[in-house]
């Protein structure tokens, strides 16, 4: 129902846009509530490519930001929980820098987010409370290795997946997967020209792409690679976004 409403309200604000702007309206004569469902809308048949690290926080989150800062992109983090010294820096600068920060679990640990449906959100509660403490409030979720991932594909805790994407409807969460994969988690030394090459090789033109890449401390060549995938794909017409509730949903198997 609540969607219903902005994008009615966003109809409404799209026919008076052009009013607003001839009487030099400001900015803020649109809601703020109705911002990224506008932006989505205006953005049709523009191409968009969604950067999206899993993993993080690490210490080449910084390195990563200080590049996105660079070529101003904005990118999408699905976070752990993670207690080292460096990481309540990272939180703070991701958010502060613009990014959206969204959840892949506290402990990324398939016996434990994988154990039940009870277990996986006890687990992301952890998160979400370490998060409050940066004003975090998301409701975008990635599960780790996907939600098609083998290890539990092929055993029963695929029942227990699909218990938790019931629940994770029900209260309001929507989970992203990918549409293309950089392979950077497979290794240290998958090289940085394999990265880039399976992320520019893999767009097919299409009008959007959502990129899997990772925020760990060992994968040294995802930051090697970063700037030439943003020129790439630059270069192929792409314009980027981070993902937010109206982004188009990449899910496997399932229809948007």
């Amino acid at each position: 129902m609540k969607k219903c409403l902005l994008l009615l309200l966003c109809l409404f604000f799209m026919f008076t846009l052009d009013t607003a702007a001839a009487n030099q309206q400001p900015e803020e004569f649109i809601p703020e509530e109705i911002q990224p469902l506008l932006q989505s809308w205006q953005n049709k048949g523009q191409k968009t490519a969604y950067l999206t690290f899993d993993d993080g926080p690490s210490l080449n989150t910084l390195p990563i930001l200080d590049i996105l800062d660079q070529y101003h992109v904005k990118a999408t983090f699905f976070v752990m929980g993670n207690e080292e010294g460096y990481a309540d820096g990272a939180y703070q600068e991701m958010a502060a820098r613009g990014h959206t920060l969204a959840l892949h679990t506290y402990s990324h640990d398939y016996e434990v987010v994988y154990g039940s449906r009870d277990k996986y959100f006890a687990d992301m509660a952890l998160l979400e409370k370490m998060l409050k403490k940066y004003g975090v409030h998301s409701r975008i979720v990635r599960f780790p290795g996907g939600s098609r991932n083998l290890a539990v594909q092929r055993s029963p805790k695929k029942e227990v997946l699909a218990s938790i994407k019931s629940e994770l409807k029900k209260r309001g969460y929507t989970y992203f997967d990918w549409d293309i994969d950089s392979t950077d988690g497979y290794s240290p030394s998958v090289s940085k020209q394999t990265i880039v090459s399976n992320v520019l090789n893999g767009t097919k033109d299409q009008e959007q792409i959502v990129i899997l890449l990772h925020d760990i401390n060992s994968m040294k060549n995802t930051v090697r690679a970063l700037p030439d995938i943003i020129t790439g794909l630059k270069a192929k017409g792409y314009q980027f976004d981070s993902i937010n509730e109206y982004t188009e949903k990449v899910q496997f198997g399932e229809s948007p």
